[in-house]
């Protein structure tokens, strides 16, 4: 144990104190005692109080190492975990009894492992890390030395290749050289493996309709194979080929006509005979081809041929697809200005295409139309789908044409296999279908597996948000039988007096047999309706369809859970409201638009529209009889929506099909949902940087307008973290975390407040470094461990060496003094104030007991006084008369010897009248001199 003080300056006190002391002793000239106690007591505060400003502390020796162990777990090592965790733990058997360890893991991102821990336990695995395509050894470092106790003797052993993709780690380490950390590495080689990569994969950024557009392609190989190598087109195979590969860098170039407009996505992946790495097989590249707008058109069982006719005959072109080959990535969108869905039901359509088809006309201009018919709008489920979002009108149609008494009854599978994904939408579908019901509407919600259990009672709704809550804390069960359940719910609906009653039933599994159609059919006489839904290909496919065959419902076939939402949005609507509005009108245009011109020789009659609600910030350009919107346009970002309610075969649009003017109407329609914005002109720059990619961007014109640049992947997610910044006049840069993936750019600038142009291009992020096959990074190695006092480790059993010096932990001793020297401070203030006399005081109250024999001596006078006055005769007079026969004496009067004075004895009145007057007298004496 040793003594150390913070602040020895604090000392230099001392010369003052002790000139203060001086000089308070040399001005008291007559020293008492009292000044000897004063000076010795002020003495002692002032050092007391110097000791507590110097703060000692009492040093005790550390023992024992805290040694956290970072885990590289990227790619690139993927292959060693084995070997880290043998050298973990042959580092772990060899620590002492004081030492403790902490295991860490990064790749991307860094996570504790297990805390500090003494035991010498084995590590047989840890949990895998995620993103381990990048490895930020920076954030491994961090976490670890904050994680290191204060005054401790820290050690960070790094087990890694050194090959650092992102972060800063030699910087990190630098940071630590200040603290009482040791930095040691374990450099581990990844082994060679066969390996063919696609080193790059270039085509134009930008091309021209009926251009030929060259491919460059290089592939790296260390040995001597053979491959095949393709070549996709917007997921269409243009180049399939058998090459040869040689080792070292192989270069291929091919080329291929773009023959119609719009932005291509072009993937390039070879296939080898042999190869231990296949993520660096692949490659991305974006071309955007100018020339004539294309139209996606969307419809079933050509309903939509009367627009795809009118359309044509105007010169667009126009892709027809079925809406199961619609795109699943945002590039499938952009490659067209305008997209058309004519009476498309929701089921459809994932969560994730409605949700790349907003961001697609959000964020990048491209128009949507929607037109009507029995599988549309509110018939169609798109209650609160992103769908509904972009369009001008909301689905639901509040207080028109409802059905005056309904009940509704879910009966969901919540058997062990629906858990995920496919039970928590399903629990959102039953929680959306409640918000379309009104209060007072009869709901119930049935979850079973073996047996049935009933959520939410069938009964009238009081508290929409609390029947919500419980549904969605439903739990998953075990077992599938589905008859109990369906039993339970037609015994909760057949009696009830209401005027539409319907069960709706999801399930992913088989069931046993039950007698299904007998307890159907009773529930039909007592008009209750029975639609199914099934899950995924181990769904009981044809016993559902049948049940919905007897219960006068649909079947839903159903292999994407997120169109589950949709398919109960659209049950409860076909169950709530009757939506299709069937009164055959003549519409009223509204005038003063672009479009009203059309109209001038008169508007065609309309048989059947569905009802919608016009948006507030929509526009109505045709209006029903009772003012619904039959045509309505709004902007929705970048984009432009268009919703036209009743059908284009003419069972519905009446004499619109046969209208002269149809096919300028919806030439027109398409038109307006076109981009209205100029395509700017912008210099653009893309470099990535491990996992890292910035963009910087530069406008040719308007460089003092503001630039808006907004970054999505190609699952149309929003990139929130890419955050520009101006740079110079007209020049952003922008940086954002970077997958491999392909991300789309969209610029726009404004001028007070309107969009005066944008422009939309792509780039690609390749594969991550880290499934490349590179050397040990020495030299980042060397760097970190001379930094901080550590060593490349090669034996296990260094891990917890001695630290390089002694480290002692300090313990404040300082508070004891300073209130040992208030308390002084407070009796020398008592001294001085009062003195020493109240302690003599309190000394003398306390008298001692006397020996017998003393006492006796003391008490013989007194006996013979008493006896000299029993010999006198008894006189007995008052005081006067005392005072009147006592002789006057001429002599001085003495003081009377009052020592042999019994005890009880008092002295007499005259007796302190004398000693008053020898007082006075030497009083007057003493002035006198």
């Amino acid at each position: 144990m040793q003594l150390q003080i913070e602040h020895p300056l604090m000392l230099l006190f001392l010369i003052p104190v002790i000139i203060s002391l001086v000089l308070f002793w040399r001005k008291k000239k007559q020293k008492r005692s009292k000044d000897y106690v004063i000076f010795s007591l002020r003495s002692l505060i002032y050092f007391l109080i110097i000791l507590g400003l110097v703060i000692p502390s009492l040093l005790y020796p550390v023992k024992g190492v805290h040694t956290v162990f970072v885990l590289d777990q990227s790619e690139s090592v993927k292959r060693l975990e084995g070997e880290m965790l043998d050298f973990l733990n042959r580092s772990i058997e060899a620590k002492g009894d004081e030492d403790s360890y902490a295991i860490i893991t990064v790749a991307d991102k860094a996570r504790l492992e297990r805390s500090f821990t003494g035991e010498k336990a084995e590590v047989s695995t840890v949990s895998v890390n995620e993103e381990t395509n990048f490895t930020n050894l920076e954030d491994g470092i961090k976490l670890a030395s904050s994680y290191l106790p204060k005054d401790s003797k820290g050690r960070i052993v790094l087990l890694t290749d050194g090959v650092e993709t992102n972060g800063d780690s030699l910087r990190q380490a630098q940071l630590l050289s200040s603290k009482n950390i040791e930095f040691d590495v374990r450099a581990f080689q990844p082994p060679n493996v066969l390996d063919v990569s696609i080193q790059s994969f270039t085509t134009p950024q930008n091309g021209f309709e009926g251009e030929a557009v060259p491919f460059q392609v290089s592939v790296d190989s260390n040995f001597d194979t053979t491959a095949t190598l393709q070549i996709s087109q917007n997921n269409e195979m243009v180049i399939q080929e058998e090459i040869v590969v040689a080792k070292g860098m192989n270069y291929y170039s091919y080329q291929t006509p773009l023959k119609e407009p719009g932005l291509y996505s072009f993937k390039a992946e070879i296939i080898p005979i042999e190869d231990k790495i296949v993520e660096n097989n692949l490659s991305h590249s974006i071309t955007t081809v100018n020339g004539q707008p294309k139209v996606l058109l969307v419809d079933q069982g050509g309903q939509g041929e009367n627009v795809f006719q009118a359309l044509t005959s105007s010169g667009w072109r126009v892709d027809r697809i079925q809406p199961e080959l619609l795109p699943t990535n945002l590039a499938g969108f952009l490659a067209y200005e305008s997209i058309l869905f004519h009476n498309i039901s929701g089921h459809h359509l994932s969560e994730t295409q409605m949700n790349l088809m907003e961001t697609a006309v959000r964020d990048f201009g491209v128009g949507f139309i929607m037109t009507g018919g029995d599988e549309s709008y509110g018939l169609g489920g798109y209650f609160q789908t992103p769908i509904e979002k972009i369009l001008p009108v909301d689905m639901d149609v509040k207080g028109k044409k409802e059905i005056p008494s309904l009940g509704l009854v879910i009966v969901l599978d919540r058997s062990g296999s629906m858990m995920g994904e496919k039970f928590e939408l399903a629990k959102e579908a039953a929680a959306r279908s409640v918000e379309l019901l009104r209060e007072d509407d009869t709901f119930g919600f049935i979850a079973f597996d073996t047996e049935p259990w009933s959520v939410v009672e069938t009964a009238p709704i009081t508290d929409k948000n609390d029947v919500i809550e419980t549904i969605r804390s439903t739990a998953l069960g075990g077992g599938t039988d589905i008859y109990p359940s369906l039993s339970l719910a037609y015994e909760q609906l057949n009696n009830l007096d209401l005027k539409r009653k319907h069960i709706i039933l999801l399930t992913d599994g088989q069931s046993p047999d039950g007698a299904y159609e007998e307890l159907i059919g009773e529930g039909l006489e007592n008009n209750v309706t029975l639609s199914t839904v099934a899950i995924g290909g181990d769904a009981d496919l044809s016993l559902l369809e049948e049940l919905a065959g007897y219960g006068s419902g649909r079947f839903y076939e159903v292999y994407e859970a997120s169109s589950v939402p949709s398919i109960l949005s659209r049950e409860t609507a076909l169950t709530t409201k009757t939506y299709i509005e069937d009164n055959p009108h003549v519409p009223f245009v509204t005038s003063g638009y672009d479009w009203s011109n059309r109209f001038s020789g008169g508007t065609p009659p309309i048989n059947s529209y569905i009802a919608t609600t016009l948006k507030t910030r929509a526009e109505q350009i045709i209006s029903s009889e009772k003012e619904d919107p039959i045509l309505a346009r709004m902007n929705y970002g970048l984009g432009r929506t268009v919703a036209w309610t009743s059908d284009v075969t003419g069972a519905w649009s009446g004499g619109f099909p046969i209208w002269s003017e149809w096919t300028g109407f919806w030439n027109d329609i398409v038109t307006w949902s076109l981009p209205s914005y100029e395509k700017g002109n912008y210099d653009i720059q893309t470099s990535v940087d491990g996992g890292k990619a910035t963009v910087k961007v530069e406008a040719a014109e308007n460089k003092l307008l503001p630039l808006t640049i907004s970054v999505s992947n190609n699952k149309g997610e929003i990139i929130e973290k890419a955050k520009s910044k101006l740079i110079g006049p007209g020049q952003y840069e922008l940086e954002f975390p970077a997958l491999p993936e392909i991300y789309f750019l969209n610029i726009s600038q404004e001028e007070q407040g309107e969009t005066v142009n944008t422009y939309s291009t792509g780039m690609v992020v390749p594969y991550s470094t880290e499934f490349e096959q590179k050397p040990v990074n020495q030299e980042l190695i060397g760097n970190l461990t001379s930094i901080n006092k550590g060593k490349i480790l090669e034996k296990p059993t260094e891990a917890f060496r001695p630290w390089h010096k002694n480290l002692y932990q300090s313990q404040s001793v300082w508070s004891p003094f300073i209130i040992l020297a208030f308390f002084l401070l407070l009796l020398e203030i008592f001294i001085r104030r009062f003195g020493l006399s109240p302690f003599f005081y309190l000394k003398s109250k306390v008298i001692p007991k006397k020996k017998p024999a003393e006492r006796k001596e003391k008490k013989l006078p007194s006996i013979k006084v008493k006896e000299q006055k029993k010999a006198k005769p008894k006189t007995i007079l008052n005081k006067q008369e005392v005072r009147k026969e006592k002789p006057v004496s001429s002599e001085p009067t003495k003081k009377p010897n009052t020592e042999n004075r019994p005890a009880t004895e008092k002295s007499s009145p005259t007796d302190k009248e004398d000693r008053m007057s020898q007082l006075l007298k030497a009083k007057n004496r003493k002035r006198k001199g």
